[in-house]
């Protein structure tokens, strides 16, 4: 059988791949690494407070695209930061720094999340369970594919 046609190969493929992104760092040192990813995936305090500082008075609808602005800066800066350092254009970073721009990388993610659950409950308040319930479960199945 062709693996390249098999789909559970191509579903786990990141499981391999992974290592010959990073070649610069042994296993360990990824685990680590990862750490700092599920962390700054998961931290979306900022994002909320943000989110709540913006959107207060009569500017309500209107402003919160700061919170996306800040969430791309911040994405991008923490993921053009890895290209660099894995493409070869700067030297091998050390560990600290490597799992701060991971978690700032990851982090980006909640600001886009914050936006979208907080806007949908705002407008549609008697569905604000559902909303969200159908966000989480639409965020899940994104992360299987």
């Amino acid at each position: 059988m062709d693996t390249s046609n098999n789909r559970w190969d191509v579903h786990f493929q990141h499981l391999f791949t992974y290592p010959k992104i990073f070649p610069i760092y042994d296993q360990f040192t990824l685990n680590t690494v990862s750490v700092f990813k599920d962390i700054g995936s998961n931290a979306g305090v900022f994002s909320g407070l943000l989110y709540a500082a913006v959107s207060s008075g009569p500017h309500r609808y209107g402003v919160p695209w700061v919170v996306h602005a800040i969430g791309a800066t911040e994405g991008f800066v923490g993921y053009f930061f890895m290209w660099l350092a894995i493409v070869g254009f700067i030297p091998r970073p050390p560990l600290p720094l490597m799992c701060v721009v991971m978690f700032l990388a990851s982090h980006s993610q909640t600001f886009f999340n914050t936006w979208n659950v907080v806007t949908a409950v705002h407008n549609f308040p008697h569905y604000s369970g559902t909303l969200v319930g159908l966000m989480k479960i639409g965020h899940g199945k994104l992360l299987i594919l």
